[in-house]
């Protein structure tokens, strides 16, 4: 979804690293970034990680 690829680009991060960090598959991430996944857990997962990394940046 929109929220996912919005706050990756924030961060500049790649698909790639994001799914890396989150421990996610690559192709899961993409779907989940074009709102064609209804994988709860998986965008649950990338959100936690986005929202840590997007809170430690404003903590710095």
């Amino acid at each position: 979804m929109d929220d996912v690829r919005e706050k990756r680009k924030i961060l500049g991060w790649s698909r790639a690293e994001l799914a890396v960090r989150a421990h996610v598959d690559p192709r899961t991430l993409q779907l989940l970034e074009l709102g064609e996944s209804e994988d709860t857990e998986a965008r649950e997962r990338v959100l936690a990680v986005l929202d840590a990394a997007l809170a430690d940046r404003l903590d710095a």
